[in-house]
């Protein structure tokens, strides 16, 4: 080989150099970031692991179950942490949020259905309400909740949208954000432990050597990370698939990053293309050897990124989601000093493990007292064994000798007697366990005595004034969740596949095109006509003013009612599309407008005719309450110790 082609291999072999310097450089600095975050996060997990075992009925701590074992006491546990999760989740349920997606521009209200039912039937297709309430009840128990968003091309070579669940001790977040739903945060990393044939199988190319993030795991807990050095065996992991189900762990990770991009403007066509400062600067260049001008405009975007990381990096890529996150997160209340977040459990641990503790108490005070009999001498009675006998038989007689009864030589065992207070703090410590967490009899329906239908539905609501803000971070979820799931339509799913699409009273199915879901849309979250609480109230209301507007019932109106009937979903889709398929009259839609107007002007009569009663009723109140103050002035005034003089010190 000549100097000439050693220098052009040199060349040419600069480029994968410098990929390859780039590539370690970015391993490591993921690897230190998931170091921070995981050990910024270490106490939370700690905490979240408590919080999962005091649903699941383990709430006693390990030295105190311990010595109750050791002096042989039972420890007892009546887990009312569970119903109270449980009744969180149901309300959740029974009252699902839509997303809808509402265009920016003039024109697109067809192009906004079709994005609005293609994501409800993708939605459908996935589970995803299921998987969301799955997250939900994470970040009521712990704090924290994780959705991830993703296509799969296993199940379907098209792309099926999937929704998962994530469980929330596999995430790490940046350990600096620290707004609602981790809003602001700049990387995440989900570790995940698997199977090294599911490794292999994922990244087929990568060296096996690689396939296992060592340095990410802490099997002694969540302390300081001692990362096992290579080569080195571990005892509770076969070092082979060979010698059983082998696990390794993959770390996930996703991160955003500045980079400098350039806005072209053809002078010719007037259209802006975004290109590299690279490129730009090169076309600069061409353009001014050419004597043409052209406007570049440079400015610094937000690139997100993905990569999956074993002992180094095995794949990455762009952000699946575009410019955003592919996870979506809620959080729960906010811990400031540590900053991190918990849920409701954590408040009603102690209210629970102060019950369980005073259970096992009474009972263990209940086994030791006695339970009757007699305290007497041995020569009380001429027949023990037929004391015994008869003593406790109704209507026998039990001979003692005589004077033993004067003289005392047979005593009765007193029955226990708790201690004063005994029951009253136990039952304290039960009510605090639902005072604490927020959620009263009536949410959970186990209120006993009978009240009034108005006022258990205002407790209910006062319940969830206290749970508000977890319902409030799940709607910030959805909303990212909607724009996820309205990027991959938009990008990936708008190949021409069919969705069904329930509108104006029949069933349709409807190709996704690309032609038909372009443009910027906002996400709206809204209650889901299909939730009980919305069919309920929706319902109610419509009953209420039926027999007012029951002239003016067309079968359009019929078409917008039927979702919120509590009628089975088969029957509603047969009653919409006989209405749809009706014929029209043009006299009975006149009629059906004039029967509108009298309905219009026979409520409006009513709201004026309450409105006059409520301003009488008001004017009666002050003047009456005038004349309260009035009389009491009076009062007053003859109760008044006389004026004093001033004080020169008064200010």
């Amino acid at each position: 080989m000549t100097d000439t082609d050693a220098d052009r291999s040199a060349v040419a072999g600069e480029p994968d150099e410098r990929a390859g310097l780039e590539r370690e450089a970015t391993y490591r600095k993921l690897k230190g970031w998931y170091r921070v975050d995981r050990d910024a996060s270490s106490k939370w997990r700690e905490e979240a692991r408590i919080d999962f075992d005091m649903v699941a009925g383990h709430q006693w701590d390990p030295a105190d179950e311990a010595a109750l074992r050791d002096q042989g006491r039972p420890p007892i546990t009546f887990n009312r942490c569970l119903p109270i999760i449980k009744a969180v989740a149901g309300s959740e349920v029974n009252s699902r949020l839509d997303i809808q997606y509402l265009p920016r521009e003039i024109g697109d209200t067809a192009l906004n259905e079709l994005l609005t039912e293609g994501s409800r039937y993708l939605a459908d297709e996935a589970e995803a309400e299921d998987e969301e309430s799955d997250a939900f009840i994470d970040v009521t128990i712990c704090g924290m909740g994780w959705v991830e968003m993703r296509l799969d091309y296993e199940t379907n070579p098209d792309g099926a949208y999937v929704e998962d669940r994530v469980n929330p001790l596999e995430m790490i977040w940046d350990a600096s954000a620290t707004k609602r739903n981790l809003s602001d945060a700049r990387r995440f990393f989900r570790a995940k432990s698997m199977d090294r044939a599911e490794a292999e199988a994922m990244f087929p190319d990568a060296d096996p050597a690689d396939l296992d993030a060592a340095w990410a795991e802490d099997r002694d807990g969540d302390g300081p990370h001692n990362q096992i050095q290579p080569g080195q065996r571990r005892s509770d992991r076969p070092a082979s698939a060979d010698e059983g189900t082998a696990r390794v762990t993959i770390v996930e990770a996703v991160w955003w990053e500045r980079k400098r991009v350039a806005t072209v403007t053809d002078p010719s066509t007037g259209e802006t293309v975004e290109m590299d400062d690279e490129q730009a600067s090169t076309l600069e260049r061409r353009a001014a050897a050419l004597g043409m001008d052209i406007e570049v405009q440079r400015r610094m975007k937000r690139v997100y990124r993905r990569a999956f990381l074993g002992n180094a990096i095995l794949a990455e890529t762009p952000s699946p989601a575009g410019d955003q996150f592919h996870y979506a997160c809620m959080t729960g209340d906010r811990d400031q000093n540590r900053n991190s977040w918990f849920g409701i459990v954590r408040p009603m641990r102690d209210p629970q493990r102060f019950a369980n503790k005073w259970l096992s108490q009474t009972l263990d005070m209940l086994n030791r007292q006695a339970k009757g009999g007699l305290l007497m001498e041995t020569n009380a009675v001429p027949d023990q064994a037929a004391f015994e006998e008869t003593y406790a038989k109704p209507g026998a007689i039990s001979w003692v000798e005589p004077g033993t009864l004067t003289n005392g030589r047979m005593k009765e065992k007193p029955l226990p007697v708790m201690p004063a207070g005994h029951y009253q703090m136990m039952e304290l410590a039960i009510m605090s366990i639902r005072d604490s967490s927020g959620v009263n009899l009536e949410l959970m329906g186990q209120k006993q005595q009978e009240q009034a239908g108005v006022l258990e539905y205002q407790r209910k609501q006062a319940a969830m004034t206290m749970l508000a803000s977890l319902f409030d971070s799940l709607r910030r979820a959805r909303k990212h969740i909607g724009r996820v799931r309205l990027y991959l339509i938009q990008n990936f799913l708008s190949d021409g596949r069919l969705v069904r699409i329930m509108g104006d009273g029949v069933t349709r199915v409807v190709p996704l095109l690309r032609d038909k879901t372009a443009g910027e849309y906002d996400v709206v979250i809204d209650d889901a006509p299909a939730s009980p609480n919305q069919q309920q109230v929706v319902w109610q209301t419509f009953t209420a003013v039926l027999p007012i507007i029951k002239d003016m019932i067309t079968p359009q109106v019929l078409l917008e009612v039927l979702p919120y009937s509590p009628f089975p979903a088969s029957f509603v889709a047969k009653m919409r599309e006989l209405l749809a398929q009706a014929p029209t009259d043009p006299q009975a839609e006149q009629q059906q407008q004039i029967a509108v107007q009298t309905a219009v002007a026979k409520i409006q009569d009513l709201t004026a005719g309450a409105a006059l009663k409520n301003a009488k009723a008001g004017r009666e109140a002050a003047l009456t309450q005038g004349d309260h103050i009035d009389g009491f002035a009076k009062v007053a005034a003859l109760a008044a110790p006389p004026e004093q003089p001033a004080s020169a010190f008064a200010a």
